[in-house]
């Protein structure tokens, strides 16, 4: 999708000065970097990038295509922010800095507004999977080259009926011991609300009860990677506005990139966003935690795990999906290699950069080889989509499910 550019200054930055500033250039975080490690240009690591947006920001630097072309290559993966011995929020430098140097195509711009409109989004769905049966589909070979890519990378969409909307509340089975509730989410609501359903079994047989407050609406991780600053922190409030209809729920999060956004509420939007920092807690953590009900049968064939990088680095949880997944009898869990590197999807990055993202993900589609494993499990639904249309593409033998449907397959009722 093609990226109009607007003139950068130092507005465009708002307080990410002093996040620039803390970089001591000590290139630690450029090994974690998916582009440095491909391309090996300064430009294309976090270190060169937080130096051309400083550069930018001060007027030493024009704010030519080449220059803007490798800072839209960056995923956004923040693994730079683990390896990052001070501590320098990149994420939140780079947004500000896309919020002023984006001009959004006719094409972003309609994904973006779907996004929180569910009824409009839903119907869209439905179209998309009529085309899919259709026999004109071969006629994509028409569209504009940035329709043709988003086209081919989608997934089958789901029946209407598959996609229904989740119950606003399910009781917790057995003795009840507290409250939850749930972000159906935009792309997780059209694509995986398969997953939505069995985190609430999951979180049912765990002894909990589910809300769905109904008020609830895209997070806006996808906008605020994007640079609409002011679309993601009006999402942000809504959805903190409409999680206050159940106070005493913890907020269980099923997608690593709606997490970070919750977790990063109130960074985000100041006080109103508390409510989402403070109660928004991952699937993997809260099940290892107060899933003690929860009784698996054992799991034949090996299976391996991909830290999503949203859950990995942004909100630093390296070890409950692990220690989870370990509750599974016999379970044969085999690490795999750069389990903490990015696939290569980062929201709508192999849309925008389909040669750099397919790439990202080849090497570790090699070490999913080495592995062995019969099934990958990842906790992020666009992971999961690059994960399954590279292991087509390959021909490996592997299903890549969420955690969340693993576990829910292997549950004891």
């Amino acid at each position: 999708m093609e990226v109009n550019r607007a003139p950068c200054t130092t507005r465009s930055f708002g307080h990410g000065f002093a996040e620039v500033d803390a970089c001591v250039h000590c290139g630690l975080c450029t090994q974690s970097c998916p582009t440095y490690l491909l391309t090996g240009r300064e430009s294309m690591s976090p270190r060169g990038r937080l130096w051309t947006m400083r550069a930018l920001g001060e007027g030493r630097l024009q704010a030519t295509e080449a220059v803007l072309a490798d800072l839209d290559a960056c995923l956004v993966c923040r693994a730079c922010e683990s390896a990052c011995p001070s501590s320098v929020r990149y994420g939140a430098v780079i947004a500000a800095v896309r919020a002023g140097t984006r001009r959004r195509s006719f094409v972003r711009r309609t994904l973006f507004a779907l996004l929180p409109r569910r009824g409009l989004l839903q119907t869209f769905a439905s179209c998309l999977r009529l085309w899919q049966r259709s026999p004109l589909r071969p006629l994509r070979a028409l569209l504009p080259p940035g329709l043709r890519r988003m086209e081919a990378a989608l997934p089958e969409v789901p029946s209407a009926a598959a996609r229904a909307a989740l119950p606003r509340f399910t009781a917790a089975r057995g003795e009840r011991l507290g409250a939850t509730a749930l972000l159906e989410g935009c792309v997780m609501s059209v694509l995986f609300q398969d997953v939505n359903r069995d985190t609430v079994t999951l979180l049912a047989a765990a002894g909990f009860d589910v809300h769905v407050p109904p008020a609830q609406t895209c997070c806006g991780a996808l906008h605020e990677h994007d640079g609409d600053l002011n679309g993601a922190h009006a999402l942000l409030q809504r959805n903190a506005i409409a999680f206050e209809s159940v106070p005493e729920a913890v907020l269980v999060m099923n997608s690593s990139g709606c997490g970070t956004a919750f977790r990063d509420a109130e960074r985000s939007i100041g006080a109103p966003g508390a409510t989402l920092t403070r109660r928004s807690v991952d699937v993997t953590r809260f099940l290892l935690e107060h899933g003690e009900r929860l009784a698996f049968r054992p799991h034949q064939g090996v299976v391996t795990l991909d830290a999503p990088c949203h859950l990995h680095h942004a909100q630093g949880e390296t070890t409950a999906p692990l220690a989870l997944l370990a509750r599974v009898p016999g379970l044969a869990l085999v690490p795999m290699k750069d389990a903490e590197l990015c696939c290569g999807s980062a929201g709508v990055y192999n849309l925008d950069h389909p040669e750099l993202a397919e790439a990202t993900l080849a090497g570790k589609l090699d070490h999913l080889a080495a592995t062995g494993a019969t099934t990958l499990l990842t906790g992020n639904p666009g992971c999961i989509l690059q994960w399954r249309a590279g292991v087509r593409a390959r021909g490996l033998a592997v299903e890549v499910l969420h955690p969340v449907t693993f576990l829910a397959r292997l549950l004891h009722t």
